[in-house]
């Protein structure tokens, strides 16, 4: 079986790179298409998987549009050679009007309910769509469930371990109590008209929070100055590592908020859109969703002088690890199933 996926964001890596190996492991052949943003190429070369680079991102609406219509070509020029049987990719763009066009199935994972533009040119060229069962939205007969969410792909306890000595290695002292924060670019086409951190409160909300814990920033963008003492610098596929012995997740990221909640780590997600895997978190008591800074805070401050905190935090996931599946398992005979059905 030869596979086309499509790899056009750092956390797109993450969901299929163990799905990559099985794939693999089972004599099928796989061809990644990449596109240049954020770390998205840092990391498929830390992780040593081969790669074609098709795009990069555009930094305007316009230029957003031009990379579409010549990524779209470019896809479909290389899988012209590669012949795949199948292709598939989160949010699928690209991928699923070069299938259409090739008559070949395109399998497409969404958990993003706010991408509506992305859904529109995408879904009736599709062959399926699969998202958790949390998802907030129904397409029709060629949407499918499955209780998990993207990042038990590759946070599951079958699909990654924890390693102190990891964090160790990087310069950070897991005795000492830290805490991660996340800032993103506010890019992406379902950003618009929404928003995060008050910027003019972050560098007071920051050296607030380091009277409890020391802060690690990872940004997508410039920090302040006097943020910039707080910057995480580590190579970006030891990530899940830190986090994982971190006290707690402060993000403007509804992936990092909810990859601390799989890593049984409480996160404090601070940004207006709305999701279904924020939600479900939620009811687990493992995230709080607010724009409101201070409101943040006294979360924030509450966590940190909780002192059950991380027993409470250990039981949740356990439960969401009885309740989910093993998401990599799912890609991999969902691929396969639809490639002996067409």
């Amino acid at each position: 079986m030869r596979i086309l996926i499509e790899i056009t964001h750092p956390a797109h890596l993450h969901f299929f790179r163990n799905a990559i190996a099985e794939f693999e492991s089972r004599g099928h052949i796989v061809a990644i298409t990449a596109r240049e943003k954020d770390i998205t190429i840092e990391l498929l070369d830390n992780y040593n998987i081969p790669f074609t680079t098709l795009s990069r991102k555009g930094d305007s609406k316009f230029a957003l549009i031009g990379e579409m219509m010549a990524r779209d070509v470019r896809l479909l020029k290389f899988c012209r050679k590669f012949k795949p049987d199948i292709l598939t990719g989160i949010g699928g763009v690209f991928a699923s009007h070069a299938g259409f066009l090739l008559r070949k199935p395109v399998v497409v994972w969404d958990d993003t309910e706010v991408a509506a533009i992305s859904h529109k040119i995408t879904y009736p060229f599709v062959t399926a769509v699969y998202s958790p069962d949390c998802y907030k939205k129904h397409f029709g007969k060629k949407h499918h469930f499955y209780a998990g969410c993207h990042e038990l792909a590759y946070l599951h306890p079958r699909r990654f371990t924890p390693d102190i000595e990891v964090v160790k290695s990087v310069g950070i002292d897991p005795s000492q109590k830290y805490c991660i924060i996340r800032l993103v670019s506010w890019g992406a086409h379902h950003d618009i008209g929404q928003y995060g951190f008050a910027q003019e409160k972050m560098v007071e909300f920051v050296e607030e929070i380091s009277k409890y814990a020391r802060p690690f920033i990872t940004s997508e963008g410039q920090l302040p100055a006097e943020l910039e003492k707080y910057r995480l610098k580590i190579p970006v596929h030891l990530i899940h590592h830190v986090m994982a012995f971190a006290s707690l997740c402060i993000t403007e990221g509804a992936t990092m908020a909810s990859e601390s909640a799989v890593l049984g780590v409480p996160a404090v997600y601070i940004n207006t859109i709305k999701a279904g895997t924020i939600d479900m978190f939620e009811q687990y008591g493992l995230i709080k969703q607010t724009t409101d800074t201070q409101e943040a805070l006294d979360y924030c401050i509450g966590w940190f002088g909780d002192r059950e905190v991380g027993n409470k935090c250990i039981v949740a996931r356990e439960k969401i690890l009885t309740e989910k599946i093993d998401v990599t398992e799912f890609i991999v005979e969902t691929i396969e199933r639809r490639v002996k059905s067409n």
